[in-house]
């Protein structure tokens, strides 16, 4: 009978390991695939950045920049960080909508992740599609 018992009470601890481990095997799914989305942004930020630069001097005056370079140095940097904090918002949001069952939304989690991964790119990406449109829309002159 102690037997018994003792099985019931260890699957039972067993079972409530299990569920207490599930919010962080949420979390390290995320932060594995942080890395992967950081090259991700910086190829799109080093694209957006060459875009500004290359197309966007042609707006400039000879010997003038058309922005600053350690603002853009600064200003990819705090876009990075801010980026991150963002892509923190993947798991928190996860285990608040799952209220800790990260069971739950285990299926969701590859495509709310590729959705975020897109909406991430493609805004980085904006500058390097609007320079070019101000350069077709101003006929392709130098200021």
């Amino acid at each position: 009978m102690m037997r018994v018992g003792s099985a019931l009470c260890c699957g039972g601890v067993a079972w409530q390991r299990a569920a207490m481990r599930r919010p962080w095997d949420s979390v390290i799914w995320w932060e594995l695939r942080r890395i992967p989305f950081n090259i991700l942004m910086l190829v799109a930020g080093a694209l957006s950045g060459a875009a500004i630069v290359l197309i966007g001097s042609h707006f400039a005056l000879p010997g003038e920049d058309i922005i600053e370079p350690l603002l853009m140095f600064f200003g990819a940097i705090a876009y990075g960080v801010f980026a991150n904090l963002a892509y923190t918002l993947g798991w928190i949001t996860e285990l608040l909508w799952s209220w800790g069952d990260t069971e739950r939304t285990e299926a969701m989690r590859p495509r709310i992740f590729w959705v975020g991964v897109a909406f991430s790119v493609t805004l980085t990406l904006l500058p390097a599609l609007l320079v070019p449109l101000i350069w077709i829309i101003f006929g392709f002159q130098h200021v």
